[in-house]
């Protein structure tokens, strides 16, 4: 009986302890896929690091540091998907021009027992001549380091938007 009550209690926390990351939401407006260029809002880089502490020889050894750029991963995506990225806004481009624009929305605990942080993101897609919303996406994810957490949840809010049905 001892044991069916341990049983019981490792397994409700374990049920318990886990919290799923937030679904990716997005918004698309049928007029998204009419246009060819992209310039991106500059974003500054993200590092993070992991490491292991050693309590014999109080340091921290091995781990891994790793930095992004958000606006560099997002102009790569865009141009496998065939959007040309403008170093600068053009005045004879901006009919066919959208701006992007990225920030981070927070942090939040997730993973077993809450040992991970996700980084929630939103990204912006929005017409170069009127300022319309075309296109946005939400999105966490997290990974051994911040700069892991950005890059997914970039990934999983432009697979959103590229995921959505043309008109």
């Amino acid at each position: 009986m001892y044991m069916k009550k341990i049983i019981f209690f490792f397994s409700v926390l374990i049920l318990t302890a886990c919290s799923a990351l937030r679904p990716t939401t997005c918004s698309v407006q049928p007029t998204f896929y009419k246009y060819r260029y992209v310039y991106i809002m500059q974003t500054g880089s993200v590092t993070g690091s992991t490491g292991v502490y050693s309590l014999d020889r109080d340091h921290v050894s091995g781990g891994v540091t790793r930095t992004t750029n958000p606006a560099d991963l997002m102009s790569g995506y865009l141009m496998q998907k065939g959007f040309t990225i403008l170093p600068q806004l053009d005045q004879n481009k901006l009919s066919e021009t959208m701006v992007l624009s990225y920030g981070e929305t927070g942090h939040r605990s997730v993973g077993f027992l809450w040992l991970f942080d996700a980084t929630s993101i939103i990204i912006q897609f929005r017409d170069a001549q009127t300022n319309d919303l075309i296109a946005t996406a939400e999105s966490e994810d997290w990974g051994s380091t911040e700069a892991d957490n950005i890059r997914y949840a970039i990934h999983n809010a432009l697979d959103a938007i590229f995921a959505t049905p043309r008109y």
